[in-house]
C-alpha cells in the first residue's frame, strides 16, 4: 500500500493580494498588496515566519480592500474605533433631537485647536535664561537682600546648564538629576571633584526652582503648563543637637579675627555675644548700637525684636576700628569665604551657625530664663527647652561672657567714648 499524502490546506482566492515564498530563512513568506501614498497607488509587502500567518493576513487584507477599497486598509485601528464611537454617540444624541456635526467637521475643528495651541506655545517659548532674568527682576522689590542674593546665585547655576532650553521643556527627572549632581563651589582640600552638596543645601536650590516655576506657570505668563517641582519632594535632612564653641575656641576665634580679619569682628560679635542670625548681623547699622551694655532693635525673619547688647559685645566692638554703616559691606558669598579663611587661620573647627548657637546656649545657662532668651533671640520657648537648656553649665557661661580682647585695657575706653547711644 502506498502512504497517504497530507492534504494541503485550502487557501482563499486572492485578487488584491499575493502570497509568495522567498529564500529569507527568518521570514520566508511575503504578502504583497496595494496601498496609497499621497493619493498614488503603491505596491508593498509584509514578511512572515510561517505560511499560515501570511495567508491569515492576506485574507483579512483582501476582505478590507474588497469591501472598502485600498485606502480603508491603511486606516489605523484607533481611527476606526474613533469613528465607531462617533457613530454610536451621534445616533443617541440625534434621537434626543440634538443637531450633530459631521465627523470630518469635528476632526477639522479639533486639529485647528491643536494647531492654535501649538502656535501659542511656540510664540510664548521663553528660555530658562530669559525666565530667570525676569523672575529675579520681579523679586528685586519683593524679597530681602539676602534672599535675593540666594535666588540669584542658585538660579544662575541652573541657567548656566539649561539657559537655552525652553522653560516648558524642562522635566522633573532632569531637575532631580541636576539637584543630585550639585557640588560645592569651595574646595579647600584641592580635591579633583569638590564634595556634593548636602541634602539641606539641595533643598534650598529646590525651593528656589520651585519659586521660579510657580512664577512661570501663572496664567499671566503661561510659560509652562505645570510646575515640574511639584513632583519632587524635599529630601529628608537629619540634624543633630546644636553645638556651641568652647570659651577657649571662641576667644581664639575672636582674637584671630581682630588680628587678621578685623572686618569680620562686628558680624562675629553680634552673633556670638548678642545672638543675632547672620542675616540680621550683616545688616546691622553699627552707628545705631548703644554706647553701653543694654539692648538694641533688630529685624529678622521672625520680625522686629529687642536684642541684648552685652558687655562682651561692647568690648569687641570697641576694639574694632569704629565705623558706621552695615556690619558687613561685601556680598554674603564673600562673607562665607572670609569666614572659612578665618577658621583655617585660627585652627578652630567651624560649627554651622556656631556663633548664635553659642550665645543661646551660654545665655540660657547664665540667666536660667528660657522665655527671656527666646524673646531676645527670636526663637520659640520649646526650641530653647529642647535643644539648648542642658548644653552648657552656668560656670562655663561666666567664662564665655568674660571673653575680652587681649589689648582691651589700651583700646576699649578711648574708642567707646566716641559712640553715641541710639535713640
Amino acid at each position: 500500500m502506498f502512504p497517504r499524502m497530507a492534504r494541503q490546506k485550502k487557501r482563499p482566492t486572492l485578487t488584491h493580494c499575493k502570497v509568495t515564498q522567498t529564500a529569507n530563512e527568518r521570514a520566508p513568506w511575503r504578502v504583497w498588496f496595494t496601498t496609497e501614498d499621497d493619493g498614488k497607488p503603491r505596491r508593498v509587502f509584509k514578511s512572515y515566519a510561517s505560511e499560515d500567518e501570511a495567508w491569515t493576513f492576506a485574507a483579512e487584507r483582501e476582505s478590507e480592500i474588497a469591501n472598502h477599497g485600498v485606502r480603508y486598509g491603511d486606516i489605523p485601528p484607533e481611527v476606526r474605533r474613533a469613528f465607531d464611537f462617533y457613530r454610536d454617540e451621534r445616533a443617541e444624541l440625534e434621537a434626543e433631537g440634538v443637531a450633530f456635526p459631521r465627523f470630518e467637521d469635528i476632526v477639522a475643528a479639533s486639529l485647528a485647536d491643536i494647531r492654535r495651541a501649538h502656535a501659542a506655545r511656540t510664540e510664548n517659548a521663553v528660555s530658562v535664561a530669559e525666565g530667570v532674568a525676569e523672575f529675579i527682576a520681579y523679586k528685586t522689590s519683593r524679597v530681602g537682600t539676602r534672599q535675593l542674593a540666594n535666588l540669584r546665585d542658585q538660579l544662575k547655576r541652573f541657567a548656566q546648564d539649561y539657559g537655552t532650553r525652553a522653560v516648558r521643556d524642562i522635566t522633573a527627572p532632569e531637575i532631580d538629576v541636576w539637584l543630585s549632581s550639585l557640588r560645592s563651589r569651595r574646595n579647600p582640600d584641592k580635591k579633583p571633584l569638590p564634595p556634593l552638596l548636602a541634602p539641606l543645601s539641595r533643598n534650598h536650590y529646590r525651593a528656589s526652582l520651585h519659586a521660579l516655576f510657580t512664577y512661570a506657570t501663572a496664567p499671566a505668563r503661561g510659560w509652562t503648563e505645570r510646575n515640574p517641582l511639584a513632583d519632587l519632594e524635599p529630601e529628608r535632612v537629619t540634624t543633630g543637637e546644636p553645638e556651641a564653641y568652647t570659651s577657649k575656641d571662641a576667644a581664639k576665634l575672636m582674637q584671630t579675627a581682630l588680628d587678621h580679619k578685623p572686618e569680620l569682628v562686628p558680624v562675629l560679635a553680634l552673633g556670638m555675644f548678642c545672638g543675632l542670625r547672620v542675616s540680621e548681623a550683616i545688616g546691622t547699622d553699627l552707628g545705631k548700637l548703644p554706647a553701653e551694655a543694654g539692648e538694641f532693635r533688630t529685624t529678622g525673619k521672625t520680625g522686629a525684636r529687642m536684642a541684648p547688647f552685652t558687655e562682651a559685645a561692647g568690648a569687641w566692638m570697641a576694639a574694632h576700628p569704629f565705623r558706621t554703616g552695615k556690619a558687613w559691606t561685601q556680598s554674603p558669598r564673600a562673607l562665607v569665604d572670609h569666614m572659612q579663611e578665618l577658621f583655617t587661620i585660627a585652627k578652630v573647627a567651624q560649627i554651622a551657625n556656631g556663633a548664635r548657637h553659642s550665645f543661646i546656649s551660654y545665655r540660657t545657662a547664665e540667666t536660667r530664663d528660657v522665655a527671656r532668651v527666646a524673646d531676645e533671640c527670636g526663637n520659640s520657648v520649646s526650641t530653647i527647652k529642647n535643644h539648648y537648656r542642658q548644653l552648657v553649665t552656668g560656670e562655663a557661661a561666666k567664662k564665655f561672657f568674660a571673653i575680652r580682647p587681649e589689648a582691651e585695657a589700651v583700646n576699649v575706653t578711648p574708642i567707646r567714648k566716641g559712640r553715641k547711644a541710639s535713640a
